[in-house]
């Protein structure tokens, strides 16, 4: 089995700009806040005519 940089190069190009690290803001926003938003709509589209129903 190959190791995981051997088909995921983990350094820049020569031609293009350096890369920064990623902060602690933009990672919990890609693993958690974008999930969860997506989840959320989903399941006001998913149940709300449901809910909307038992109000009424």
């Amino acid at each position: 089995m190959l190791p995981v940089p051997a088909f995921l190069p983990l350094e820049t190009l020569p031609s293009w700009p350096a890369v920064t690290d990623p902060t602690v803001l933009e990672m919990l926003t890609l693993t958690i806040f974008i999930p969860f938003g997506v989840g959320a709509v989903l399941t006001a589209l998913i149940m709300g005519p449901a809910w909307r129903q038992r109000g009424e």
